[in-house]
């Protein structure tokens, strides 16, 4: 007669063989920081939506400028994936990084609110979250970071001739005429757009019209953008 032990011991070892590269996966998921088990506040692990070029645009504006005002107009479910990053930092909201951006900068940490950790199948951004961004922002940077700003293309579209620009350059003292700005714009380019950059676009005058630039989000982001107050 077969021993019952015997029985339960073989039953437990197969079980075991059975399960075992499931606990081997699940382990190197963990380890290799994968979305698909993360803690994440939300998972997506279907078709997301891919973060556009100008919405990575207003991203390096705020970040700039020091201003959540440009984040509103980033779609809030837009996603970036960097999978070299890492681990817990591979995927986020494009909005939500915004906000963290700024909050880090101005030491806001009511700004954090805004942000939302997520996570794909494969890239998980569960460290991206609320508490870090509050982590950060109680010891503020106050050091401005424009990326990759494309500055000509952003004064552009927030309806902004050369006229404008060099009309507030004379009023500014940046330049002490209107054909002098029109000739620095013309033969001394690098100079010129320096000037926009250090001098129109942390004007109040810039600040007013980035409700004009082109939005991804919804009517209620237009109320909150239009909330927000100039404090340079």
């Amino acid at each position: 007669m077969v021993d019952e032990s015997m029985i339960r011991v073989a039953a437990m070892k197969r079980m075991v063989q059975a399960t075992w590269p499931v606990c081997m996966l699940m382990a190197t998921l963990l380890l290799s920081g994968c979305g698909a088990v993360s803690g994440a506040d939300e998972k997506v692990f279907m078709k997301h939506r891919e973060a556009d070029s100008l919405e990575r645009q207003y991203l390096f504006l705020a970040s700039y400028l020091g201003s959540e005002k440009p984040c509103f107009l980033i779609h809030p479910e837009s996603l970036a994936v960097a999978p070299f990053n890492p681990a817990g930092t591979r995927a986020s909201f494009l909005r939500s990084t915004c906000f963290s951006h700024v909050a880090d900068y101005a030491g806001n940490e009511t700004l954090c609110q805004h942000v939302r950790s997520v996570s794909t199948f494969l890239y998980s951004g569960d460290r991206l979250n609320a508490e870090r961004c509050r982590e950060a922002a109680s010891s503020p940077s106050h050091v401005r970071m424009s990326g990759s700003l494309d500055v000509s293309k952003i004064v552009a579209l927030a309806g902004h001739s050369y006229s404008d620009i060099d009309s507030f350059f004379v009023s500014a003292g940046v330049f002490p005429t209107i054909n002098e700005a029109e000739q620095a714009r013309r033969h001394d380019p690098a100079r010129y757009w320096n000037e926009v950059r250090f001098e129109f676009l942390l004007s109040r005058d810039f600040f007013d019209s980035i409700g004009e630039l082109p939005g991804f989000g919804n009517h209620h982001d237009l109320a909150d953008m239009a909330a927000v107050r100039w404090s340079q």
